[in-house]
């Protein structure tokens, strides 16, 4: 049996669903709204209330107070409606500046009436702060093929013709040693050295670079090199800086101090708590005591420090920052002891 529809009932239908409103687009109509009036406070550089409108599940679910703050099909029961059209000056949103137009309110009124359908590809895309190589598990990938004579080597060339890029030729023996040179100790090579090296290079490339390196490793100018950059990030210097800039003339034995444990390859666990609490984990050692140089590295403000007396404001407020740095809890139980050791080091007047 087949239905029959009279043709002005399917005219009739089809003049109906024009006439109906298409849903409300979030990403065309309701965003723009959210980023007009509402992100500068409920967005990424702030988040007042612990509310946010570029985060879909906390936009629907979060908040201090008042969430849900969008409860889908019901506008009128939506305390972000109430907040967009109350004319409570407490309360209102945005409190400051242009208010939503009529227009904005009714589209916003729409989409929460419709389900407050907001698709996840709109939504803030959240990355995991622990999700870095650096703090990842080391892995040892598959070694590529190819006739590369180090392992090193076959990762390069392989990414160099994923690229289309052809490796650079072999240097020369004077060019190979300057680079190693300027790498590992920061200096040139003597005229002696160079006419060594090539020497022994013509007869044995790799042999000459490996031997050259384990020299160049095994001198004392490595760790002047390298130890540069630990002492930068901690601020080192023979003077204390600030407008006086006095010079520290005991601050030396914990510059060779770090240049002595990169030469020995001290390890990175040891070198740090040497210096954070050397006297405490390892007294009966000279590198535990000289390492909390480091306390003392950076800057130091000598005239609120030493010449500014306590009974100033002044001299509170420029010793206030050594009182607290050190004294919360500790993450290790062998430090529960007396601070003494540790607050003479970073009170000290003479640094």
């Amino acid at each position: 049996m087949h239905t029959r529809f009279h043709p002005a009932f399917l005219t009739a239908l089809l003049l109906v669903s024009a006439a109906l409103p298409a849903a409300v687009s979030f990403e065309s109509e309701v965003k723009p709204i959210f980023e007009k009036h509402c992100v500068e406070c409920h967005g990424p550089k702030k988040q007042k209330s612990e509310f946010r409108l570029d985060d879909r599940e906390v936009a629907l679910h979060g908040g201090d107070s008042h969430a849900p703050n969008i409860i889908p099909g019901m506008p009128g029961e939506s305390p972000l409606i109430r907040f967009v059209t109350t004319e409570d000056k407490e309360t209102r949103m945005p409190p400051k500046g242009a208010r939503l137009s009529g227009a904005e309110v009714a589209t916003l009124k729409r989409w929460i009436a419709e389900g407050a359908v907001w698709p996840e590809s709109a939504s803030l895309k959240k990355t995991d702060p622990m999700d870095w190589w650096s703090l990842k598990p080391l892995t040892k990938p598959a070694l590529p093929s190819g006739d590369a004579a180090h392992p090193v080597d076959r990762f390069i060339l392989t990414k160099l013709r994923e690229k289309g890029l052809r490796p650079s030729g072999v240097a020369d023996a004077r060019t190979i040693l300057r680079r190693l040179n300027f790498d590992l100790i920061g200096l040139p090579p003597t005229p002696e050295e160079l006419d060594a090296f090539e020497k022994e290079a013509s007869q044995d490339l790799p042999t000459a670079i490996g031997r050259a390196a384990d020299r160049l490793l095994a001198s004392p100018r490595y760790g002047e090199r390298w130890g540069r950059h630990w002492l930068d990030v901690v601020h080192y210097g023979d003077t204390h800086g600030y407008d006086k800039d006095k010079l520290r003339p005991n601050a030396w034995p914990y510059r060779d101090y770090v240049i002595r444990a990169f030469n020995a390859d001290k390890p990175y666990a040891r070198f740090v708590e040497e210096q954070l609490a050397g006297d405490t984990l390892y007294p009966d050692t000279l590198d535990g005591h000289v390492a909390q140089g480091f306390i003392s590295a950076g800057p130091w403000d000598f005239i609120g420090h030493a010449e500014l007396p306590e009974t100033k404001l002044d001299g509170k407020i420029a010793r206030a920052p050594t009182a607290t740095t050190w004294s919360p809890t500790r993450p290790e139980p062998s430090w529960r002891r007396p601070r003494s050791a540790l607050a003479a080091t970073t009170t000290s007047s003479t640094r």
